[in-house]
């Protein structure tokens, strides 16, 4: 801060330095004070001028770099078929350069030589560069020969080639086919049709198909899963509180299965109720009991079967007091059934959320449509 202070109201005494020869003009802004009044006032600051004899020395430092790089790749001015390199500005940018041609339509202004058109036995053309230092203008000319590329390089082999296969097709237009030339100069050619790789890439489209199919049906049978899942745990809490009616009725868990799953299946036979997956497992468990399981064994497979967490949870209790005894059985089963409605009722909850979730993207368009019956009238209004 005292630094800047001591630079723009102490020592400032009206001095502003210039840039250096070439550089570019730069602009100050600076507090005025003149009569009553205090302005900001921006002061343009041109860079430092050259003498005479620096502004000679910069066009002859030019024109020396115009003879060092003006050939570019090719070897002599007698034989020009590269692109040549011509510059808008020389010495470090002191110098700006204009180029232009005795005969136009060979090269461009940047040095592009247009190969369509130069003749076999070359041509020869003036180029000029209009240099300009500060005021100062100079002039300097010199003369090419502009050639096509020589057999000697790439360039050259492939427009040999091209012409070849030009005349030919030229020679024989009333033929059926083209027959295209097995040498040209001292060139051996060997022809071969560009290899079409939309097999390729229908066969590695096919595998990708192949792979999208099958994790597709992975998700789907893990999506046909977790629905079974969430059927199972729908029916769970009946389920158990027919078990709980029954066994605290007085009838022992083989009766009060046979029970529940024969009213299970007259309502499917009378076309009541619809395959429920709970109750085909417990329909299961019961046929298994019947070809000669023990209780015990068929509950254990239950809950070794089913993906659900709570049928296992299910058979763990029953086999346990079964094994036990059924004395505590029923207190086991009102409890297991108040938790399994509890639980139902959560999931009615959540699925509510999850409703109300998926309606907000339909719910935000029908809004920005609201909003744009209301804008666009009045827009249209205002523009009239």
């Amino acid at each position: 801060m005292v630094v800047d202070y001591r630079a723009t109201k102490v020592n400032f005494d009206g001095r502003l330095e210039r840039n250096a020869v070439g550089g570019s003009a730069r602009r100050e802004t600076l507090n005025l004070s003149f009569l009553e009044e205090n302005q900001e006032l921006e002061v343009e600051v041109s860079p430092k001028g050259m003498s005479e004899k620096e502004i000679e020395q910069a066009f002859e430092t030019a024109v020396a770099e115009i003879d060092k790089t003006y050939l570019g790749e090719n070897v002599s001015a007698n034989a020009v078929s590269h692109n040549l390199v011509l510059k808008d500005s020389y010495a470090n940018g002191l110098v700006e350069a204009e180029w232009t041609f005795d005969k136009f339509g060979y090269i461009s202004e940047k040095g592009v030589i247009n190969k369509d058109k130069v003749p076999k036995d070359g041509q020869l053309i003036t180029l000029t560069a209009n240099m300009f230092c500060q005021e100062a203008q100079r002039i300097y000319s010199f003369c090419l020969v502009v050639v096509p590329p020589g057999l000697d390089t790439t360039e050259g082999q492939l427009d040999a080639i091209k012409n070849a296969v030009k005349e030919v097709d030229e020679s024989s237009q009333k033929e059926d086919v083209l027959v295209l030339p097995n040498q040209v100069a001292d060139m051996k050619l060997t022809w071969k049709k560009k290899m079409n790789y939309r097999g390729l890439q229908i066969i590695i489209l096919g595998f990708i198909t192949v792979a999208g199919i099958t994790l597709g049906k992975k998700k789907d049978q893990q999506k046909l899963k977790n629905q079974m899942i969430d059927e199972m745990d729908i029916d769970y809490p009946m389920i158990v509180s027919e078990l709980s009616i029954l066994m605290g009725a007085g009838m022992s868990f083989r009766k009060a299965l046979e029970r529940m799953v024969v009213k299970y299946s007259n309502s499917l036979k009378n076309g009541k109720t619809q395959k429920r997956p709970g109750f085909e497992q417990m329909l299961v468990t019961y046929r298994r009991m019947t070809d000669g399981l023990s209780e015990i064994q068929a509950i254990e497979e239950l809950g070794a079967k089913c993906e659900s967490k709570n049928y296992r949870k299910l058979s763990m209790l029953l086999s346990q007091n079964l094994r036990k005894g059924s004395k505590d059985l029923i207190d086991c089963l009102e409890k297991e059934q108040q938790n399994a409605f509890e639980l139902r009722k959560q999931r009615a909850i959540r699925a509510g959320e999850e409703a109300s979730t998926k309606l907000l993207i339909p719910m935000a368009g029908m809004l920005f449509i609201v909003i744009v019956i209301l804008v666009i009238p009045a827009v249209l209004q205002i523009n009239i």
